[in-house]
């Protein structure tokens, strides 16, 4: 058997302790570096995005009018009227875009209605209709070849006649609302101061209708 000094006791156990402290340190980096190691791998980055990622909710919307396809779609709350247009195959000929809001945001259950172009035509046409009475109508009343309903014309119009004057068209209808309607024309002598001379140049211009 070895016999071993005090001192070479201690420097032995003193080597040990370095020898158990060094291979201490060492364990300690190499665990280190395993925990960075599995942080930074590429599992733990996907997990972190997913995590990050912010699901956007979904839009159920009804589009209608101007559209080539409309129908009920499905769109994110992210998307606009004119994604909604998009998706419903774009607007027809006959679309009036300008009159809606194409940047506004969609909302679940939201029902676009695309307007369509206001047509002229049926102005223009209904604007000659009309034109078209008021020239009948005024050439009914004005013309002197046309003939005089005794019955109903005013005062105006029955002046119009060759021979009556504000006097006798006042009389004529004095007569009127006394005696009631002139049932023929002829009735018409019966009024003060309307002869046969004179008769005869308006009977061809009055009727009783």
């Amino acid at each position: 058997m070895f016999h071993l000094s005090n001192q070479e006791k201690i420097t032995i156990i003193f080597l040990l302790i370095l020898i158990m402290i060094g291979i201490g340190i060492i364990l300690y980096k190499n665990f280190n570096n395993e925990d960075n190691l599995a942080l930074n791998s590429p599992s733990n980055f996907s997990e972190n995005n997913i995590a990050e990622k912010v699901e956007v909710p979904s839009v159920i919307i009804h589009i209608s009018g101007a559209v080539k396809n409309p129908g009920v779609y499905q769109l994110k709350s992210t998307d606009r009227v004119v994604d909604a247009v998009k998706i419903a195959g774009g607007i027809t000929e006959r679309a009036n875009p300008d009159a809606i809001n194409l940047a506004a945001l969609l909302k679940d259950g939201q029902k676009i209605i695309i307007p369509y172009k206001i047509s002229n035509q049926v102005t223009v046409e209904s604007d000659k209709n009309i034109s078209k009475n008021i020239e009948e109508v005024y050439s009914s009343s004005s013309s002197p070849s046309d003939q005089i309903n005794i019955n109903t014309a005013d005062d105006h119009t029955l002046q119009s006649l060759p021979g009556i004057g504000p006097v006798l068209s006042k009389r004529i209808i004095d007569y009127r609302d006394q005696n009631g309607l002139f049932e023929v024309i002829d009735d018409i002598k019966n009024v003060s101061g309307i002869g046969e001379k004179k008769f005869e140049g308006i009977k061809d211009l009055i009727c009783v209708q």
